[in-house]
């Protein structure tokens, strides 16, 4: 596939694509500003006024013709696409790395009537999170898919990064709450799912572009499948002396079947940083909530400290997982480090087994220690065989030159000491740039050679998001 970089777009080549010329964006400031997005490298390169990467113009149809047409003209004429949201990736898979166009769905944000009875609700690609959760809260109803990035992503972005939600042990994650799709291909054909309520029809197309970063077509409108809002909820919390311990308490009570809304196991050190004030005694904190008829929640909630307590658990009530509830789209974590000179700070997301998880914990707490002062980390979703663990690592060095060798150096140093665990090296971040040296290990040889076979098939010309997940 083509790897040259698009800096120029002929006007001879502008007056094949009919379009309104109103949805061409040509402007210096705003094409530079739709070049970046969320991740560390992109944003210390705009601070220094070096973009990592430059589009020539950008796009912003509202309707999926629209769309069809665009990518029809730039198969036709070689024109590389990258696929934009709202810009909450973290993994640079939106940055314009080959030049040419950026195709902005953000104002496709439409949000259709909710269907109450079978509990689904169709909307643009380029919808806000938050804004649909917002506009059908009047229904009884929600998304179900809370991710810290609530309030900057888009529903399109989340599907296409396979992302997931705090409540995913209830809910599922990301592509679990997608109904159908409509999406339109590289060479402009427009493709819509019928899988609801389940289909035996071949493999699940919908699911061939959740977790696609726009490499394999653009999703355009998405039938979600909503949740009931809960009837109730009920906090708690543990603080446990071993890992080991919160491990098997929750591996234990998804075994019997129950299914807390959120669990999330802290490290001493992020139990302190986070939760200090219920940081008397060191040990790892356990986060429970439970959502649904109040009955049946009491029940999960006696069940799970049961075996809490056989675990050698001590509960600590509902008050850490409140003062969780009221900053859990805080990342200020991460701004704070990242957004002055000289400081850093990343989240990978790995995921391993119950048995593996103790062993893996402590080989990316050492790797990560020999390039990055600090290591804190915690399991963010579970699962019945195993559990996602989110490793957060920070620094402070003399200038962002400096940084960023650290920054590289911990990628390298965390994700290998996962992939030699036998733990998967992404959770729900992506692959964009920052995997994309180790995807070959990750899926091996016929897995890449797969996938890049199907991202031949569907873009012949090569113009969908290129240079991505090491494809």
């Amino acid at each position: 596939m083509p790897n040259h970089v698009i800096t120029n777009i002929p006007d001879s080549v502008l007056a094949d694509l009919s379009v309104d010329p109103a949805f061409l964006i040509r402007e210096p400031a705003e094409i530079r500003a739709m070049s970046a997005d969320s991740s560390v490298r992109s944003k210390k390169a705009e601070a220094h006024d070096r973009p990592l990467a430059q589009a020539v113009m950008v796009a912003r149809p509202t309707t999926t013709a629209e769309v069809s047409q665009i990518l029809a003209w730039a198969t036709r004429n070689g024109i590389p696409v990258t696929p934009r949201g709202l810009g909450s990736g973290v993994v640079g898979s939106g940055l314009p790395t080959r030049g040419g166009l950026i195709l902005d769905v953000a104002g496709m944000d439409n949000i259709g009537e909710v269907d109450v009875t079978n509990r689904t609700v169709t909307v643009g690609a380029g919808a806000r999170l938050s804004d649909v959760d917002d506009a059908i809260a009047h229904t009884g109803l929600s998304i179900g898919h809370y991710p810290q990035s609530f309030h900057l992503a888009s529903v399109g972005g989340s599907i296409a990064m396979r992302g997931s939600g705090t409540f995913s042990s209830l809910h599922g994650n990301m592509d679990d709450r997608v109904g159908d799709l409509e999406v339109v291909l590289p060479t402009g054909e427009v493709v819509t799912t019928h899988s609801m309520p389940r289909a035996s029809l071949g493999p699940d197309l919908k699911q061939l572009f959740a977790g696609s970063e726009g490499m394999l077509g653009i999703i355009t409108q998405v039938t979600l499948k909503l949740v009931p809002l809960p009837a109730s909820r009920r906090f708690n919390s543990v603080r446990y002396d071993t890992f080991e311990q919160a491990l098997e308490t929750i591996r234990l009570t998804l075994a019997a079947g129950v299914r807390p809304a959120v669990v999330r196991i802290y490290d001493p050190v992020e139990a302190s940083a986070k939760h200090a004030q219920f940081a008397e005694h060191e040990g790892w904190l356990t986060i429970l909530v439970f959502d649904g008829d109040e009955q049946l929640i009491a029940t999960q909630e006696q069940v799970t400290l049961r075996f809490a307590a056989d675990q050698g658990g001590t509960v600590l009530g509902p008050e850490p997982a409140m003062h969780w509830e009221q900053r859990r789209f805080n990342w200020s974590w991460f701004t704070d480090a990242v957004d002055h000179e000289g400081g850093v700070a990343e989240a990978i997301e790995v995921s391993a087994g119950w048995a593996e998880l103790p062993a893996l914990y402590e080989r990316m707490k050492a790797a990560a220690g020999t390039v990055m002062p600090e290591f804190m980390a915690h399991v963010s979703h579970v699962y019945d065989q195993g559990a996602a663990l989110y490793a957060i690592v920070r620094g402070e060095f003399s200038d962002d030159e400096e940084a960023l060798k650290h920054y590289d150096d911990v990628w390298e140093a965390v994700v290998t000491s996962a992939l030699d665990a036998g733990a998967v090296m992404g959770h729900h971040h992506g692959v964009g740039l920052e995997r994309a040296p180790w995807m070959e290990r990750a899926l091996g040889v016929g897995g890449l050679n797969l996938l890049r076979t199907v991202q031949r098939a569907l873009d012949p010309a090569g113009i969908m998001n290129p240079g991505k997940a090491g494809l």
